[in-house]
């Protein structure tokens, strides 16, 4: 590691760290009193009323998260990346009509966008109802639940970053247009999609370049385990395309599969996910092993295997950071990672710093296209 690194990450967590503490001060100030977590994201809240039957609460959505990162290839040592920045900043509401009808909206935005406008593109942009037996339904851009980390929101994950399994058998993006239904009946939770392929930052390329399904059962199994929680789900998702070269990732995909388990009990946990992509260039497959336990009730060790392998060429692709060092190049059959982590919980998922290490090997035909560490340290906040 040269001696810029050091210097970068410092940087980082003197910048992040004094936004951080800006934004406690400030809502402390403006409060007036010493508050605790609790009373400081209550202030997103700027109007609840049970009694108006018209809009009885609307409140502040969003999240920002800021990371330093220093990855490198050792087959190639004069490809290194460090740098630190603002990884996802996204600020909406939500309002709640009639007691049983949501309008969310959100959207992306950059902080250094180079010169670029400030706002990037909507993500939860909906209107959902939830009936009174539980069933509720969603109409607008919405994200898509499929695998394991596919299915958890970035405000939730314990890891840095998604799964290589979410980056390959998964989808390039999180939110679509579409219409969705989810609940539980027998104990059995359900939930079905229907999405537009299409890519566009709002809605004007929806169902355009056609559409995919998602169908997905669970059913927790504690009770058979002796455990607190012994969850099953199985995941399906079915393509059709028209051929539309400006629908990125959907043209190689014809359906794909998972089935995921979460185990836990006390303070332990532990997480898996197998994988299957029917791709018209070849299948992939992928199995994710993830074990994490909680030291205290703020702070959590984990471990996460991932391996994939595929029966096409350059169909498995390498994670955000490790494409950077060589805009994207990195493409395999056999992909394989190891991470190590420690979060800190300073209010749940809400106010959290994660730091992780991770070992990524990449082959292609037997030949090593990347082999490297990844460090990664971060402050994520949501509201």
């Amino acid at each position: 590691m040269s001696y810029t690194k050091p210097l970068t990450f410092i940087k980082f967590i003197i910048r992040y760290f004094s936004y951080l503490l800006g934004v406690i001060v400030a809502v402390h100030i403006g409060n007036g009193q010493n508050s605790s977590y609790d009373e400081i994201w209550d202030k997103v809240v700027l109007y609840e009323n049970e009694e108006n039957s018209w809009i009885s609460k609307f409140w502040l959505t969003g999240r920002l998260q800021g990371e330093y990162h220093s990855f490198e290839n050792e087959i190639s040592p004069a490809l290194d990346h460090d740098d630190y920045d603002w990884r996802r900043f996204r600020f909406g509401f939500k309002a709640t009509f009639w007691r049983d009808i949501t309008l969310h909206s959100e959207a992306d935005l950059g902080l250094e966008n180079e010169g670029r406008p400030l706002y990037n593109d909507l993500t939860d942009t909906y209107i959902s109802w939830s009936s009174d037996n539980g069933i509720k339904f969603k109409v607008g851009k919405q994200s898509a639940p499929f695998t394991l980390d596919g299915s958890t929101s970035s405000k939730k994950l314990h890891t840095l970053e998604r799964s290589k399994i979410a980056g390959n058998i998964w989808f390039g993006q999180e939110y679509f247009p579409g219409l969705s239904l989810s609940g539980s009946n027998k104990e059995i939770d359900y939930f079905a999609g229907l999405y537009s392929s299409d890519n566009k930052p709002e809605f004007d390329g929806a169902f355009k370049y056609g559409q995919f399904g998602i169908l997905s059962l669970g059913r927790d199994y504690a009770d058979k385990f002796n455990l607190e929680k012994s969850y099953f789900r199985l995941d399906f998702m079915f393509q059709d395309d028209d051929g539309n070269a400006e629908v990125e990732d959907f043209n190689d995909w014809n359906g794909a599969y998972s089935f995921v388990t979460k185990w836990e009990n006390n303070a332990w946990y532990f997480w898996t996910d197998l994988s299957f992509a029917d791709r018209k260039d070849g299948d992939v497959w992928g199995i994710q092993l993830m074990p994490f336990y909680d030291i205290t009730d703020k702070t959590q060790v984990i471990f996460c295997y991932t391996h994939l392998e595929s029966s096409g060429d350059d169909q498995l692709r390498a994670s955000r950071w490790e494409d950077r060092l060589d805009r994207g190049a990195y493409r395999g059959d056999d992909l394989t990672e190891y991470f190590f982590g420690l979060n800190h919980f300073f209010h749940g998922h809400k106010l959290k710093w994660q730091n992780g290490l991770q070992y990524t090997e990449l082959e292609q035909s037997g030949t090593k296209e990347y082999e490297g560490w990844g460090f990664t340290t971060a402050f994520r906040i949501s509201w």
